[in-house]
């Protein structure tokens, strides 16, 4: 289904680039351009599916979480680009330029990319919360924030019908701010799972730590990962004198209790260390 989502992206952005460009709006183009975003959005969506979620293997010990992570990073870095451009082309356009001629083409366009953006952002919201895709929910997210620039693309068609022509330019640039916003929040959320942010606030996971039995103190709880891939390490202390299968009983039972609290988490390395006194 996915490759159904990425045919009416690239349908729908064809289809804005070509009459936006043949009747003057440079509003429309830009949206047609964002919509082109979207289609490049749905072919790293494609290839995550395969490569993110496949187990660790023998290159990748630790999985492949971080091939979402890296195609995020391109997502971003192409709506910085894509921004840029379509200020550059708002800004530059001549006072003595002609006005856009809207008519029913454009009007048809435009709603007809209001119905395909309220079916793709359904699908992929639905989907995304099925497998736990962090990529998916976030660009089901992005595609609703669409509908909104499609809105301001309509009401600068109004504009100009009204005889405010610079109504066209303004929108183009108010699109190119929302796309600008877009990059900005994924280029900073990749970096924070590249830089090794903390994924998780320590002091819950700790009282959950300390309510496990055999646990005497725990301490240097680290977090790490993605929003539905979190890594924890920690330190635990627990009576010197406990068997070796003992101790083990209770490592895996701090990491069970820690993952069946939050689900999001996916691997617990246990450090055992003997209590004072």
């Amino acid at each position: 289904m996915l490759w159904v989502t990425l045919l009416l992206n690239l349908a729908v952005s064809a289809a804005k680039v070509a009459v936006g460009k043949l009747t003057g709006s440079l509003s429309m183009v830009a949206d047609g351009y964002h919509s082109l975003v979207d289609g490049s959005n749905n072919v790293v969506g494609l290839i995550v599916a395969v490569f993110a979620y496949a187990p660790p293997d023998a290159g990748h010990p630790y999985g492949h979480r971080k091939f979402e992570t890296t195609a995020t990073l391109v997502i971003g870095g192409a709506l910085l680009l894509l921004a840029y451009e379509v200020v550059s082309g708002a800004l530059g356009r001549s006072a003595q330029a002609p006005a856009p001629a809207v008519g029913p083409l454009n009007w048809s366009v435009m709603l007809a990319t209001l119905a395909t953006n309220l079916y793709v952002s359904a699908y992929e919201a639905r989907e995304g919360r099925r497998l736990g895709s962090a990529y998916l929910v976030a660009d089901a997210a992005h595609t609703r924030s669409d509908l909104y620039v499609s809105l301001g693309v309509i009401g600068s068609f109004v504009g100009v019908r009204a005889g405010w022509t610079w109504t066209d330019s303004l929108v183009a640039v108010l699109i190119a701010a929302v796309i600008a916003t877009q990059a900005s929040k994924i280029l900073i959320g990749a970096f924070n799972v590249l830089t090794d942010r903390a994924a998780l606030a320590p002091e819950p996971l700790l009282e959950i730590v300390r309510g496990v039995p055999g646990v005497r103190q725990c301490r240097e709880l680290r977090t790490r990962g993605g929003p539905n891939a979190v890594h924890v390490d920690l330190i635990a202390h627990v009576d010197g004198n406990l068997a070796l299968r003992e101790a083990h009983r209770v490592a895996d039972q701090i990491e069970s209790s820690l993952k069946a609290a939050r689900p999001e988490i996916v691997d617990v390395v246990v450090h055992l260390e003997p209590a004072e006194g």
